[in-house]
C-alpha cells in the first residue's frame, strides 16, 4: 500500500491534496513526495493540502520532508496548508516551532 495518494479538490481552487496513508512519513519517501509535489507545480497548480489524518506522530525525518515540501511549494509561490492535523503532531510542531511556519485547514 503506497504512502501517500494524490488527488485533485472538487472546489475551485483546484488543490492538489496528498494523503498520508501510513501512521508515519518515512524518509524513503521523500524523493517520491517531493517529485509528486514537482510534477504538479509544472502542471499548474497553485494550492496543495497535506491530509493527515493518518499520521500519529512525526519524528525529526518527518518534518524534514514537511519542510522540504514547504520550501519547494512556497518558492514556486504556491501555498501549502495541513489539515487533520491531530494534537500529538500539533504539540511537536508547536515544540519545534512550526506551528508558526505552516498553514492549517480546519478539520473535516
Amino acid at each position: 500500500m503506497p504512502e501517500v495518494i494524490g488527488k485533485y479538490s472538487d472546489d475551485s481552487n483546484k488543490t492538489f491534496i496528498v494523503e498520508v496513508e501510513n501512521d508515519y512519513i518515512s524518509l524513503n519517501k521523500h524523493g517520491e513526495l517531493n517529485s509528486l509535489v514537482a510534477e504538479e507545480i509544472k502542471k499548474g497548480i497553485k494550492n496543495f493540502s497535506f491530509d493527515l489524518k493518518k499520521l500519529e506522530s512525526i519524528n525529526s525525518s518527518g518534518l524534514g520532508i514537511l519542510i522540504a515540501c514547504h520550501k519547494k511549494i512556497k518558492d514556486s509561490g504556491c501555498s501549502l496548508k495541513l489539515s487533520n492535523v491531530n494534537d500529538k503532531v500539533i504539540n511537536i510542531l508547536k515544540l519545534t516551532k512550526l506551528n508558526n511556519v505552516f498553514e492549517f485547514e480546519a478539520s473535516n
